[in-house]
């Protein structure tokens, strides 16, 4: 039987993936494709953003110097956005504007049609306007040459407006990770397929690990072809790391009889980083590399399987896609009572958070199995507890990875 050689701790482990995880290579995409990655170079304006003087409202385009209240004005054109009025505005003089449009020669105001008698070929302001008002000037939101958008800045919904603003159809950025997730054990039954039989399970580990890919912004599949059969499960594997940048699985890494997949691993020339960690759930955990393919070997447990993957796997994506992982931050939590550590290792406890007075207060879900999966739907956050010690003392504070960002959102008590 083969066993564990050396357990490491969490942050060892942590440390050793990043280290041996690369940023994947720069690509331009499609400004919709790049949502979610982080750019790969500066962006820098190309020209003055806006263009030109141009009307913030729909009215009249006047000069100040005319523009009391009281006043008939006589309009001589008009300037709809994308069509720069013909004529210029001289004294007593409007030209009629809608929001975009180019502010006309001679034109220093734009008024409001509120604060006019209404639309027609006169008007009568009914409000005085001064120099600049409701104007929207050439270059006040950026100009030539200016950075825009720094390296290493995740792409949304505004990042994408303000390239767009500038001409650009795409994005210089670190790819999407390829992730297969190879779903490993002849007990495991599709859900939605057919009945179990005696000693079968439905799958649910290796789509929950997909969704964990996704969530993290890579393209993900899933192969359900491996099974316990040695021959099955190592044609499964090298076709995964010859397609993928990471390969996920679970189950299969013990120390058990038929866990194949570490033995597998290494007659497929998989150089082994590290092979179980000091953590409760999550001992047996194997990472690895082979070329450009990285390979994490997690739990068959759901619950290990999905925690696993918070810590060791998304940090990994994060980096092959240059990003930071702003929607797993860590925080000081602490608890109302003593919280007992009886395994001699790191205990990733699932709890939720609550604000209070004292900073965030942690309560654990309650059992914390790791076949547990409805605990994982309760859990704002993984406390981590340990493991330099057999628990912590009420109200010490504990670093805990915060699973739910919404959650940070809550108004302090009181």
């Amino acid at each position: 039987m083969q066993l564990f050689e050396k357990l490491i701790d969490h942050h060892e482990a942590v440390r050793l993936v990043l280290e041996n995880v690369p940023r994947l290579p720069v690509a331009r995409v499609p400004l919709m494709d790049a949502q979610g990655l982080a750019l790969a170079e500066d962006v820098r304006a190309r020209f003055d953003s806006p263009p030109f003087d141009n009307s913030a409202v729909d009215g009249y385009a006047v000069r100040s110097a005319d523009a009391e209240a009281g006043r008939t004005f006589k309009v001589v054109d008009e300037a709809p956005a994308g069509r720069p009025a013909q004529k210029k505005v001289g004294e007593g003089e409007a030209i009629k504007i809608f929001t975009g449009g180019v502010i006309p020669e001679g034109a220093d105001a734009v008024v409001m049609v509120e604060n006019t008698s209404g639309w027609g070929e006169e008007f009568e302001l009914r409000k005085a306007a001064g120099p600049g008002n409701n104007l929207r000037g050439a270059g006040e939101d950026v100009r030539e040459g200016d950075l825009m958008l720094r390296a290493g800045t995740e792409i949304g919904a505004p990042e994408i407006a303000l390239a767009a603003t500038q001409g650009y159809g795409d994005l210089p950025v670190y790819r999407r990770p390829r992730v297969v997730v190879l779903s490993t054990g002849t007990e495991l039954v599709e859900p939605g397929t057919r009945e179990l039989s005696p000693g079968e399970i439905f799958d649910s580990n290796s789509f929950a690990l997909l969704a964990q890919a996704r969530e993290a912004g890579a393209e993900a599949r899933r192969v359900a072809a491996a099974s316990d059969d040695a021959d099955v499960l190592r044609n499964a594997t090298e076709e995964a790391l010859e397609s993928a940048d990471v390969v996920v699985t679970s189950g299969g890494v013990s120390v058990g009889e038929k866990d194949l997949v570490k033995s597998t691993l290494l007659n497929l020339g998989v150089e082994q980083v590290f092979w179980g960690i000091k953590l409760k759930p999550g001992k047996p955990v194997f990472f690895g590399t082979r070329n450009d393919a990285r390979f994490f070997g997690l739990p068959g447990n759901p619950v290990s399987a999905m925690v696993c993957f918070e810590l060791f796997v998304r940090p990994a994506l994060m980096r092959m896609m240059g990003r930071e992982d702003s929607r797993r931050p860590h925080v000081e939590v602490y608890f109302d009572e003593d919280v007992e550590n009886k395994f001699g290792r790191m205990h990733a406890m699932r709890v939720t958070l609550t604000r209070a007075e004292g900073g965030w207060r942690a309560e654990s879900v309650g059992a914390q199995g790791s076949g547990l999966v409805s605990s994982l739907t309760k859990a704002d956050a993984l406390a981590l507890i340990g493991p330099e010690s057999e628990g912590v003392r009420a109200g010490a504070p504990v670093e805990a990875i915060v699973l739910r960002e919404e959650k940070l959102l809550g108004r302090p008590a009181g």
